[in-house]
């Protein structure tokens, strides 16, 4: 099977990330009403979302938004959250490598968990057509950037977001894609040594050491129980515009 990347490759992403979008947006409107309570204005909120682009990391900075900017502990704290990005996108090099850079570097600069998890849930299932990244990355991007807005410009008005369980809404999606992701016995093993690990370091050591901790886990056990029997050989691709 040729890797392509078409039209419809696009929309059959688009449709698969469609369901994580309301709990998406909803994580966006809370990080927006805590960006304006923590004082950060429109234009930085934007900002952030268009270079940063990672709810996690931009959730975590928040209480460090005072001027004049702590840049180093903001620079930092985001560096190590997002470093579990760098797996992620590690694991599109197979579907992504041969493609012209004009279009991995934008797709990957986009990638979220979110739609990384449904990009790769269809990659397993035989998917080979690599516009459905971008479709799944436009859905989260679609949803985030209004959701962000809609939470600022409600303000003080929910200064409480846990009042209406809106905090909820990370832990949902993430539950969703952890257990929409199993297929066999074989993935406990992985999840396992990434908690343990995960929950050990966040113990241990201060900050968020225990996201990069749980990731390495989670990928050194996957890689030393993995079954070369089911290892893919993926094709040359065959880019259609």
């Amino acid at each position: 099977m040729n890797v392509t990347f078409t039209r419809a490759g696009v929309v059959t992403g688009f449709r698969s990330t469609l369901p994580l979008g309301l709990p998406v947006g909803a994580y966006g409107a809370v990080f927006g009403l805590l960006a304006q309570q923590a004082g950060v204005s429109a234009l930085e909120a934007t900002l952030l979302n268009l270079f940063v682009f990672a709810g996690a990391a931009q959730m975590a900075v928040l209480p460090y938004w005072e001027y004049p900017l702590p840049i180093l502990v903001i620079a930092t704290t985001t560096f190590l959250i997002n470093l579990r990005l760098v797996l992620l996108t590690a694991s599109l090099r197979p579907w992504l490598r041969r493609l012209p850079g004009r279009l991995v570097y934008p797709l990957l600069h986009n990638v979220s968990d979110e739609s990384w998890s449904v990009a790769m849930m269809r990659y397993r299932l035989g998917e080979r057509d690599a516009g459905v990244v971008l479709g799944c990355n436009l859905v989260i991007m679609v949803v985030w950037f209004p959701g962000t807005l809609l939470g600022f410009a409600l303000g003080d008005r929910i200064p409480n977001p846990e009042q209406f369980g809106l905090d909820f809404a990370f832990t949902a999606v993430f539950g969703a894609m952890l257990f929409a992701g199993y297929r066999s016995k074989r993935d406990l093993g992985p999840w396992l040594a990434s908690a343990l690990a995960a929950t050990l370091v966040w113990w241990l050591a201060p900050g968020t050491w225990y996201v990069v901790a749980g990731g390495i886990a989670g990928v050194a056990t996957a890689i030393l129980t993995a079954d070369s029997s089911h290892h893919v050989n993926v094709p040359e691709p065959e880019v259609i515009e």
